[in-house]
């Protein structure tokens, strides 16, 4: 089966830069597949992106136009999909989104694994852990493989903790010693995605594994930030393709440390 990756419109949208970096720099590996449904984002359009002097484009021979909010990516080599997502989800329809979106995705792509991408700057002290002051990554990991019947068990692994200042769960994701966190808040979209991919019978029968990366960030120039993210992919997902040289697309020009810093401000804008 394949994999799919998801990234999270969240802190510095270090998941987004990070899916940048994978596409771009492989981009003689992942074929543009199709747009998504976008119809439950924030709307936005933009001109297709590029690597500067690169021989293949992300979008060659496509017939896209434009760049637009939801677009799905394949590497038949790594049997990996990629989603990159470029404006947030309007927030009374994030339920909404994960059951008409991304679980019937899961289901016609066969997907075995989904690795899911994200970035804070806030940790709720219920789910700190000690390693906090040592790492800037946390990896859980949700093995439904050894789940025989979801139905009888999701109360078990979605069981929530409401005597902390969030409602917190412990025991979805099994997070490595190196984390920062020990569990996820119910408030956060990660958890939102698995309660409703649970609770599709198809999705949850074909899934075998949720893989979460987080990483703790402050924002500013995120672009180290995604670097630092892609080079943990391969101990999450064995068929991660290593990037031995990171190409940035031109949409990152005149963002991240690319030009001189404003010297003027001129009617409320640096110029």
């Amino acid at each position: 089966m394949d994999s799919l990756l998801l990234p999270l419109v969240s802190t510095g949208n270090v998941p987004q830069l990070a899916t940048d970096l994978i596409l771009h720099s492989l981009s003689s590996e992942f074929q543009f597949v199709r747009e998504l449904d976008s119809l439950y984002l924030f709307p936005f359009a933009g001109p297709l992106d590029y690597v500067k002097g690169s021989e293949t484009s992300l979008y060659e021979k496509t017939g896209q136009t434009f760049t637009t909010p939801l677009e799905l990516f394949y590497s038949s080599k790594s049997k990996l999909y990629i989603i990159q997502q470029r404006s947030p989800i309007l927030q009374p329809f994030e339920n909404t989104f994960c059951k008409e979106v991304i679980a019937p995705l899961l289901e016609e792509l066969q997907i075995g694994q989904l690795l899911v991408l994200d970035a804070t700057d806030n940790i709720d002290e219920s789910i700190i852990s000690r390693q906090l002051r040592k790492s800037a990554y946390s990896i859980g990991t949700c093995d439904l493989s050894q789940i025989t019947d979801i139905a009888s068990e999701f109360e078990e692994k979605l069981q929530i903790n409401d005597q902390t200042s969030q409602s917190v769960n412990k025991t979805l994701f099994k997070f490595s010693d190196t984390s920062f966190q020990s569990g996820v808040c119910t408030a956060q979209f990660v958890y939102k995605l698995c309660y409703h991919l649970l609770h599709t019978p198809k999705a949850s029968s074909l899934l075998k594994e949720i893989s979460y990366l987080n990483t703790f960030v402050q924002e500013g120039d995120n672009s180290e930030d995604a670097i630092a993210a892609c080079n943990q992919l391969p101990q999450i997902l064995s068929s991660f393709p290593r990037i031995s040289h990171y190409k940035t697309p031109v949409s990152w020009e005149g963002v991240y440390g690319v030009r001189e810093a404003p010297s003027s401000f001129e009617d409320g804008l640096y110029i």
